[in-house]
């Protein structure tokens, strides 16, 4: 870890060295190592220790932006003369949105110090103990396992230095059994939480099974979606739906229609990174603290997330969702979650007279008509059948076409438990989603049985 004394000193003097009518100079850092292991033996062992510091410059209402990845000081002095030069090239903004005012935030209680000094003989031998249960119980695995560590700093000519500092861990488990292959994957803080033949269990659950996959007729169905298949729904309904920027342009389904009854009354959809059991990122890439943001309430369109250039452009203060400053999404919301329903998610399959368990989506493009977040996608891993409550026979891989306004306003069930679902590769983001009962969701296409 780089520290917070060096990245914020790092960053105050470059800042300090600016000259611009505003400048704001953003460091992340991490460390990472990753090992990815199939047929009983680990083929990729990876560390990556990373820096990306990105400078943003206002000059007579024109804003440039520059990346460089050191924080060696000849280079950082480059770095911003190269967005002071792009500043002065470019059209002006009008009007520029103030940086954010003054203020300091240190933050490390994410940071697990057992999980940065998990080393590559703790994550071999998980991985060799992994191995030797799915091959105990007759199955093949494949996978991966992440731990690391990251640093985000933000500084700014207004006065405002913040720095966060946390760790993470991951993994991803594909069992395969015959004609069958199941999946898992967790995130958490704390290498010692991961819990890891938890997961290799759940992945088992879905391959270890002696029928071959059914093939089932094409058209609607209603489906028990588990958590890893919300969450992929989810963030590209965040990605096309939730965030200013779209609205604007009027390719949001939010656009037009805030007040409006959206999707059914179970279904709440918020954004909050200051949640504990997310992986909470106390402020934005501007420096802006995060705030809890409701999206959906009770099935109702309330509104998108915000940073300080959309924010000025619909009159309201930022939210705490922007994004690097090189980014040309506009601000979007990073740590979705779905208010948890009260039933078991075990109670929702056993009220399923007929239908389809999907663990999780694959393949999904979320950008087919976004105005009503028409998807597609694949099914993939550990689809079954449900008869009278109960999972029967292994489902081959099938083609989804669907809006996902109109599958969430059919909504049968969510459940009271919550899963958290991200990437640890990806440097921020995580959805905390229930298990969803919906009466119908449209399938178009599949593969043979």
């Amino acid at each position: 870890m780089i520290g917070q004394s060096r990245l914020l000193t790092e960053l105050a003097n470059l800042v300090k060295r600016t000259r611009a009518d505003g400048v704001s100079a953003c460091a992340q850092a991490g460390s990472q190592q990753v090992l990815r292991f199939a047929h009983e033996a680990i083929h990729q062992d990876v560390a990556q220790d990373t820096v990306m510091v990105t400078v943003k410059v206002i000059l007579d209402g024109r804003v440039g932006v520059a990346s460089v990845d050191t924080l060696e000081g000849a280079r950082l002095r480059q770095c911003a003369q190269a967005a002071l030069d792009i500043a002065a090239h470019a059209p002006p903004q009008e009007p520029v949105p103030p940086l954010p005012a003054r203020h300091r935030l240190r933050w490390r209680a994410d940071y697990v110090a057992a999980t940065a000094r998990a080393g590559p003989a703790e994550c071999v031998r998980a991985v060799q103990q992994l191995v030797r249960l799915c091959r105990g119980a007759g199955a093949q695995l494949a996978g991966s396992l992440m731990v690391g560590e990251r640093e985000l700093a933000v500084a700014n000519s207004a006065g405002t230095a913040c720095h966060a500092a946390s760790t993470v861990c991951g993994a991803k488990l594909v069992t395969m059994y015959r004609k069958l292959s199941g999946y898992a994957s967790g995130v958490h803080r704390d290498f010692a939480r991961l819990n890891l033949e938890e997961l290799l269990a759940r992945s088992l659950r879905q391959s270890l099974h002696r029928r071959d996959p059914v093939a089932v007729p094409l058209g609607a169905h209603a489906v028990i979606l588990e958590p890893e298949a919300v969450a992929e729904l989810l963030e590209w309904l965040g990605y096309i739906g939730f965030g200013a920027k779209s609205v604007e342009e009027r390719t949001s389904f939010l656009a037009g229609r805030v007040g409006e009854r959206l999707l059914h009354a179970d279904i709440t959809i918020l954004d909050d990174g200051t949640d504990p059991k997310s992986l909470r990122m106390p402020f934005d890439y501007e420096g802006t603290p995060k705030r809890r943001v409701v999206l959906i309430d009770r099935g109702t369109a309330l509104g998108p997330v915000y940073d300080a250039v959309y924010g000025m452009k619909f009159g309201h203060p930022s939210t705490g969702h922007a994004l690097p400053a090189d980014e040309p999404e506009g601000p979007l919301p990073l740590h979705l979650a779905i208010a948890p329903g009260r039933a078991p998610a075990s109670e929702l399959v056993r009220r399923c007279e007929r239908g389809l368990w999907i663990p999780r989506f694959h393949y999904v493009n979320g950008l087919l008509n976004p105005r009503e977040a028409v998807m597609t996608g694949l099914t993939r891993e550990g689809c079954f059948l449900i008869e009278d409550g109960k999972l029967t026979a292994p489902v081959a891989t099938l083609r989804f076409t669907q809006s996902i306004l109109e599958a969430l306003r059919h909504v049968r069930g969510v459940s009271k438990e919550r899963r958290l679902v991200g990437d640890p590769s990806i440097d921020a983001g995580c959805k905390l989603v229930p298990t969803l009962s919906l009466g119908a969701f449209t399938f178009t296409g599949r593969s043979a049985a």
